[in-house]
């Protein structure tokens, strides 16, 4: 189907011009209308992609540059884990088996498009879904674009993709974990199998206590705001260590879990800015292990600053599965994060 007759079904679009990308990028959004409320559930795996290649692309080199976007390593895993399970199809049989895909990403030409754009639309033919179009007058300006807006497009996927996790765990997750943080005056949604906990002074921890492959885990913790500055990596790395010492043990005596160095001693760490609804938040993505033993892995933290109790709020999730894929683990955890926020019903 053309994108024409695709876009057709939207209202409110409009374009942004520019963004400074370089190439007078627009980028069109564009909302489902709401006589459609009755759509089919999407499919697909939690990190799955399908990317919808125009015939006349077929054969071009483009699928290089395409690879630079959707299945480079994905970042803080500590392994090689591609950032998407990716499927590349031709536009046949695209109506009758894949449309109801939840993560799509299409590419195609237009000789008339004044500026490359890039297309935004949810919920086209199944709820929740995110059909991404690029789109560009040659092939030359669709590469150059592509490769200049790899990180924009991956971000797109990747938080839609988390959203509709943390949607589905919002339905379903560890009552007993959320129970336990409420005590805290906190509320979150992790998964369900994520059934012991330990609870200290502002602290929690929860796990699936697995013991081996597979064992995922949820931090929260707060610590004293006297005006720090939250992008101040190093810092909020020696408190985080400080409060793994105290609460997070290993198996035996003089263990305990503690943030990766590397041979100049610097944490291995990935921070990022992040801003939301409920404020700006550094998002730290890192390496973990045990000091005093031998495992380790990766994890993710959501740093933000309370104002009215005047403290910084931290919950993280963290990943042991040294024998298996770590990167849908991972983001099971990172959705979970993503419904942590605080709640006026505080227990004792």
């Amino acid at each position: 189907m053309g994108y024409c007759k695709y876009i057709g079904r939207y209202i409110n679009r409009y374009i942004l011009p520019s963004l400074g990308m370089g190439l007078g990028v627009g980028l069109l959004f564009a909302a489902c209308k709401d006589e459609k409320p009755h759509l089919p559930t999407a499919k697909g795996t939690p990190s799955e992609l399908l990317v919808i290649v125009q015939g006349a692309l077929v054969d071009t080199d483009l699928a290089d540059t395409l690879q630079t976007i959707t299945d480079c390593d994905a970042p803080g895993l500590g392994s090689a884990e591609r950032i998407f399970r990716t499927m590349t199809i031709g536009e046949r049989g695209y109506e009758k088996v894949y449309r109801l895909m939840h993560s799509q990403l299409r590419v195609e030409l237009d000789p008339n498009q004044k500026q490359p754009t890039l297309g935004v639309a949810h919920d086209v033919s199944a709820r929740p879904q995110l059909q991404l179009r690029v789109c560009a007058a040659s092939a030359s300006d669709l590469r150059r674009f592509l490769s200049e807006n790899r990180e924009r497009i991956q971000h797109l996927i990747l938080d839609f993709q988390l959203d509709r996790l943390a949607q589905m765990l919002r339905h379903k997750h560890s009552r007993k974990v959320d129970k336990e943080l409420r005590r805290l005056g906190y509320t979150v949604s992790m998964p369900v199998d994520m059934q012991s906990t330990k609870r200290g002074r502002d602290f929690l921890w929860g796990s699936s206590n697995r013991g081996g492959d597979k064992d995922i885990n949820f931090l929260f913790y707060t610590l004293p705001w006297t005006g720090q500055d939250i992008r101040d990596v190093d810092w909020f790395i020696q408190r985080r260590d400080s409060v793994l010492r105290q609460n997070v043990p290993g198996a035996q005596e003089g263990q305990w879990m503690q943030t990766s160095r590397a041979d100049d001693g610097s944490p291995v760490v990935w921070p990022m800015l992040r801003r939301t609804d409920e404020g700006d938040l550094v998002e730290v993505r890192g390496l973990w292990d045990m000091h005093g033993g031998f495992m380790g892995g990766p994890f993710v933290a959501r740093v933000r600053i309370d104002t009215t109790e005047r403290r910084i709020v931290v919950g993280e999730g963290f990943v042991f599965s040294p024998n298996t894929s770590k990167r849908d683990l991972l983001r099971s955890l990172e959705a979970g994060l993503r419904t942590l926020h605080k709640t006026s019903l505080q227990g004792s």
